[in-house]
């Protein structure tokens, strides 16, 4: 045998080593190869289920939201009555307020003249008296307001 033999022989004996070697793993590789296959077979059912309850979830979500809306335009009117409502006690309060300044003011228009003509006593009380009964009847509608 010559040296090229030799060569060759020794290059067949470290191949069949090194397969021999390579076969554990390869076969792993093989296996995990065939678990992919397996994997990716099942994966467009497994998106397909999750399309189909993603999309269940949606709709539902949807149709919250859609009565969430309803619902608000149902009760929309009743804040405005409400709002409406407290416009309207606003501004009668407003309207009492300033009756009630008018009252006063004349009241202590009375009573200066009062202070002022120095009556004192019985005869302070007369011109008041006299004042409530010039304005009584003005007095009583300020009063009927005032009551509503």
């Amino acid at each position: 045998m010559d040296w090229l033999g030799i060569g060759v022989l020794i290059i067949g004996i470290a191949f069949a080593v090194l397969v021999v070697i390579l076969i554990k793993p390869l076969k792993n590789l093989g296996d995990v190869t065939e678990n992919l296959k397996e994997t990716t077979a099942k994966l467009p059912g497994t998106m397909e289920t999750v399309t189909g309850q993603a999309q269940i979830v949606l709709n539902t979500s949807n149709e919250t939201i859609g009565n969430v809306n309803q619902q608000v335009n149902e009760i929309t009117p009743l804040f405005q009555i409400v709002g409406d409502t407290g416009e309207a006690a606003r501004s009668l309060t407003n309207s009492a307020l300033e009756k009630t300044t008018k009252l006063k003011s004349r009241t202590t228009d009375a009573a200066n003249l009062s202070r002022r003509e120095r009556y004192q006593g019985l005869y302070g009380l007369l011109s008041f008296l006299y004042y409530l009964k010039e304005n009584k009847q003005e007095i009583k509608v300020k009063a009927e307001v005032l009551n509503k």
